[in-house]
């Protein structure tokens, strides 16, 4: 039991490590990787190049599938070259496993003492950004370590015995076992590691380890698919396509995997057998093999995944962000300002419905579907943006692009705050019939108005960019926020008088306090930055 504890904590820290190095390139080399991918991407082999190098550096095939599925969404980047992109993906996440299995534990305390300091003490962004990719890789090294010497102690026992032979007798679940570790973990990299542990220990047979690498490497298709199904049907199917180039992975594993248990080829086969040598090899012919099938494997896939008959209701759908002034930085980004006016209106359709909620239950679940409809238009205006030419873009028109990436992002946390809090408050309210003191309905009626008209305001201040009228959104902010106090204390006097309905409603009471001045927050934001910018 004790083994099983340590083989838990070892994967956890070797997870964490993985992302500590993803998080880190993202931060640090996020945007310069979005505009390669799409202006590198115009030739096969070069996006093969691009998805291997990309997957390697964030330590994640998925990151890169996503990113390219997003593009395509958005028709920044065609189907063809994404798909290329994902064939290059696992092979580079393939040559991180087989650079990673080599035994570089010594350099472990170095990563880790380096990266300690550089993102404990360093001054620069950038340098505080590698302090975590080396904080990530020392911790990957150890647990790594980890693994081995716990895999080594497992070996000796009864359990590993009797798993071994289960699996043995049974490929079919073997596959499927290990493709549903590596889904749940989130990590084929750190399935093919400890893999290659196992087999190097003498935990697994060989035969067993290339089987469990062919679960691994199919089991690596379905975190894309749980994270971006919500992506419109021409990015579903970037993803879509990845899954069915694993599927193929496996078909051509098997051939391999015959291959090298013929009498003839196993005296040369060596290190082929070796999990990590063996998914190397495994990418390497399924990537050259659906490299050249690609242009038929397109047509497939969009005959076999049909444009979706599910309707989306008109208001729900985004009306402005036209792909063909993607190239154009100036009328994309006045497009996406349109789109933020329509996600303004539904945002203020919810708060104001918000307050009739707590007396008419049925508005409840109204609201609830007015931020489905934000939180479909914000994902695409986010991806709309991110596929904004950045090569063409002046400085003003990047500070445009942060101020409304900035305005649709508050919007899309307004709207969360409603639905996710104040809904469930309303829900709680009906569900216990309680009733608000006079008084305290009053209150909360006024504030509510008060922040209809701060949210008029924050409107205006994103039309105009005018610093005259964001400051005067900031003293908006400022009295409103005096306004909540007066009604804390206003609250807590009625409480002390003991009056049933405050008592009986108080935690709602002052959880609606709470949630209104968070709201406030979020509208103001968007001044802040250009007062202090002098704009």
């Amino acid at each position: 039991m004790s083994e099983l504890i340590h083989l838990a904590g070892a994967i956890a820290l070797l997870l964490w490590g993985i992302r500590m190095v993803r998080t880190g390139f993202e931060r640090a080399y996020g945007r310069r990787l979005e505009t390669a991918v799409r202006i590198l991407t115009r030739r096969r082999p070069m996006a093969l190049a691009l998805g291997a190098g990309a997957a390697a550096a964030l330590q994640s095939s998925t990151a890169v599938i996503l990113l390219a599925a997003g593009f395509v969404s958005t028709g920044a980047l065609g189907l063809l070259p994404a798909l290329a992109l994902a064939i290059g993906a696992d092979i580079g996440s393939s040559l991180v496993a087989l650079l990673l299995s080599l035994d570089l534990s010594l350099l472990s305390p170095a990563l880790l003492l380096v990266g300690y300091f550089c993102f404990g003490h360093a001054r620069h962004r950038l340098m505080k950004y590698w302090g975590r990719i080396a904080l990530g890789l020392g911790m990957l090294l150890l647990a790594l370590k980890l693994v081995a010497d716990t895999t080594s102690v497992m070996r000796s026992g009864d359990g590993m015995e009797i798993l071994t032979s289960m699996l043995a007798h049974d490929t079919a679940l073997t596959l499927f076992l290990i493709a549903l570790f590596t889904w749940l973990v989130h990590s084929s990299l750190a399935v093919i590691l400890i893999v290659a542990h196992l087999a190097t220990d003498g935990a697994i047979p060989a035969d067993m380890a290339m089987i469990m690498v062919l679960g691994a490497n199919l089991g690596g298709a379905l975190p894309a698919i749980s994270a971006g199904w919500g992506i419109p049907r021409d990015g579903r199917l970037v993803i879509l396509g990845n899954l069915t180039l694993r599927l193929g992975a496996v078909v051509t594993g098997f051939v391999l995997y015959i291959l090298l248990q013929l009498p003839f080829v196993t005296q040369y086969v060596g290190e082929l057998e070796h999990p990590v040598v063996f998914h190397v090899l495994l990418n390497l012919v399924n990537g050259a093999i659906m490299l050249f099938l690609l242009p038929k494997l397109i047509p497939f896939l969009q005959k076999l995944f049909p444009a979706s008959a599910e309707h989306v209701p008109e208001h729900a759908q985004p009306m402005y962000l036209s792909r063909q002034d993607i190239q154009n930085p100036e009328r994309a980004l006045a497009n996406v300002a349109n789109e933020a006016l329509r996600i303004a209106d539904i945002a203020y359709q919810m708060l104001e419905s918000a307050p009739k909620a707590f007396e008419d239950a049925t508005l409840i679940v109204s609201i609830k579907e007015l931020d489905d409809d934000i939180d479909r238009i914000h994902r695409e205006a986010t991806y709309y943006l991110a596929a904004i030419d950045d090569r063409e873009r002046t400085e003003e028109e990047r500070a445009r692009w942060q101020h409304t990436f900035n305005f649709i992002t508050n919007l899309e946390h307004v709207g969360d705050i409603i639905d996710n809090s104040l809904m469930v408050l309303a829900r709680q309210k009906h569900k216990s019939s309680m009733k608000f003191s006079t008084s305290g309905r009053e209150e909360l009626e006024s504030l509510f108005g008060d922040l209809f008209e701060i949210f008029r305001l924050s409107q205006a201040v994103f039309l105009s960019q005018n610093k005259q009228l964001a400051k005067e959104l900031i003293d908006a902010k400022r009295e409103f926020r005096g306004r909540i106090f007066s009604c804390r204390e206003q609250h807590a006097k009625r409480l002390r008088q003991q009056v049933p309905e405050s008592l009986q409603s108080s935690q709602i009471h002052m959880d609606i306090l709470r949630d209104l001045q968070r709201i406030s927050s979020y509208l103001v934001a968007t001044a802040y930055h250009m007062v202090e910018s002098g704009k």
